[in-house]
Order: C-alpha cells, then sequence, then structure tokens
C-alpha cells in the first residue's frame, strides 16, 4: 500500500522499501524529520533457534534497539519484536541519523542472531529486503501505527492469537 501526500508543490511518497522495491534503489528513501517512521525489519532465517524472540537474544536486542537509538539521535517511540520480523515506531534527527541507525541496528541483530564475528557472515543474506518504512502523520495515524506494533507484539508474546493481516493493494496516480 503506498501512500503519497503533497507539501507546496511537490508530491512525495510515504512509504518505501520491503516487498515494495524491485531491483535497486532509483529514489532515496522518504523520510520526514518531523513526522515518525514506521519501520519493518523482517528475516526469514530467525525461525526457530534464531529466532528474535528466543529467551537469550529477545533482551539483548531491546537493549540494542535502545542503546543504537540514542547513540543515534532518533527517538524510539515503540517497538515489537515479533520473532522474525521487527517493528519500530522511530523519529530521526537527520536522514544520516537515520541511515547510521538502520545500517548499525541491521548488522549487530544479524550478527547477534547468528552468533557470528564482524565481517565473518560475507555473502550471507540475512534479512529478506531492504528495511520498509512507512511516514506516520501525527493523531490518528499515529495512535493506529501504535495500535499495531502493540497487537504485534501481543500476538508474538501468545496474549491474543495471530489475526492474518489482509494485504491493501491502492492505486496510485502518478
Amino acid at each position: 500500500m503506498q501512500y503519497r501526500f503533497k507539501t507546496l508543490d511537490k508530491e512525495f511518497k510515504k512509504d518505501f522499501g520491503g516487498a515494495l522495491l524491485r531491483g535497486n534503489a532509483r529514489e532515496k528513501r522518504p523520510i520526514s524529520l518531523k513526522r515518525p517512521l514506521h519501520l519493518v525489519m523482517r528475516s526469514s532465517m530467525a525461525r526457530g533457534q534464531l529466532s528474535f524472540l528466543n529467551q537469550k537474544r529477545r533482551k539483548r536486542i531491546e537493549d540494542l534497539l535502545r542503546r543504537t537509538a540514542a547513540s543515534n539521535d532518533v527517538k524510539l517511540y515503540r517497538y515489537a519484536n515479533s520473532g522474525n520480523h521487527l517493528h519500530l515506531i522511530v523519529l530521526p534527527s537527520s536522514r544520516e541519523a537515520f541511515n547510521s541507525f538502520v545500517r548499525a541496528i541491521s548488522g549487530l541483530i544479524a550478527r547477534l542472531t547468528l552468533g557470528a564475528e564482524k565481517g565473518s557472515a560475507k555473502g550471507l543474506k540475512f534479512w529478506d529486503a531492504r528495511p520498509f518504512t512507512r511516514i506516520i502523520e501525527w493523531g490518528r495515524d499515529f495512535t493506529r501505527a501504535c495500535a499495531y506494533v502493540l497487537q504485534n507484539r501481543l500476538e508474538a508474546l501468545g496474549f491474543i492469537p495471530y489475526r492474518p493481516r489482509r494485504r491493501k493493494i491502492r492505486q496510485i496516480e502518478v
């Protein structure tokens, strides 16, 4: 589902990455410094013993996310560890801060999960695709995104049963 929004005379996309990308990116990821981003990172390898919810890993991943967000000047509003994917709602202070944050957590989480040393997993593709991001508007959109992240967290912990999502497809006017 792709959204677009307009500011003055320019039109910007609100979501980027994940399954939306085919091949190499031809444009920069849309980032807003005044609106939060819903960031999703998924790995098919993170199942069973390698799950992000593994007892050894769950707390370390949460600490790693909080420390990395603080050190890269990225505000972490919400976080959900769903076993094979992570949902984050973040507000970066700059494009460079966001890029540093994503690079750091993607590398550190992959190394932590695989038990690999830095540089030893060359050629191994841990993440399924580039991280998916969507710019969230303040207000109702932010509230719904936070509720969605909470729902993912509760489903992963087993407090509520998993409900399959319907994939929404919208036509984009160009």
